[in-house]
């Protein structure tokens, strides 16, 4: 069993900024991602995602938007490339391919078993994200068969829908920006809002 003063799951941005906080206090701490840094924003973020504040916010403790558009808005591969440049250059304590599959609390402190091993720590920083799995209503199970559903993490390009008709449900910024996309490549789209 190894051991360190903080676990961190999670290496997208806050997992990230969090390691870079506790490196300036010259705290011990490993970052486990189960797959690569920054892996939602490479595998559940839909071609032509664009964040909802320009460059010129973007920000993590020590780093700021390097690029020469400061009042552009960075696609979802862009936030890929700079939270990987953010980890390199903070020399984060990344552990990639390690996933958690308990956090058990004992003795005033933390085991956490992953594939790679148990981690034992006093304390556990959980930054996995608050879109891992997408929040599909039971409602969906009676969709009927031949109607092709998709969540924003599993959507790509309207190149993968099926011809006809998209129903968008849901006003949140994905929502709208699915919705937005879909229509401009020519796909009929009623989108619901509560």
């Amino acid at each position: 069993m190894a051991s360190t003063t903080t676990v961190i799951i999670g290496a997208g941005h806050c997992g990230l900024a969090m390691s870079a906080c506790l490196t300036a206090r010259s705290i011990d701490h490993v970052v486990l991602e189960r797959a690569q840094v920054a892996n939602s924003w490479r595998t559940q973020r839909w071609d032509s995602l664009r964040l909802l504040t320009p460059n010129w916010m973007t920000r993590l403790p020590g780093y700021e938007y390097r690029g020469t558009d400061p009042d552009g808005y960075l696609r979802a591969r862009e936030v890929a490339a700079m939270l990987g440049d953010y980890a390199r250059a903070s020399a984060a304590p990344v552990l990639t391919g390690t996933t958690v599959t308990s956090v058990r609390a004992v003795g005033g402190g933390y085991v956490v078993h992953t594939d790679q091993g148990v981690w034992h720590a006093p304390t556990v920083v959980l930054a996995s994200g608050a879109a891992t799995a997408p929040a599909v209503p039971a409602l969906a199970q009676a969709v009927p068969a031949g109607i092709t559903e998709v969540t924003p993490a599993g959507y790509r390009n309207p190149s993968e829908l099926p011809p006809g008709g998209v129903l968008v449900v849901g006003a949140s910024a994905s929502g709208v920006q699915l919705a937005d996309e879909l229509h401009r490549s020519g796909l009929p789209v009623t989108f619901a809002v509560g």
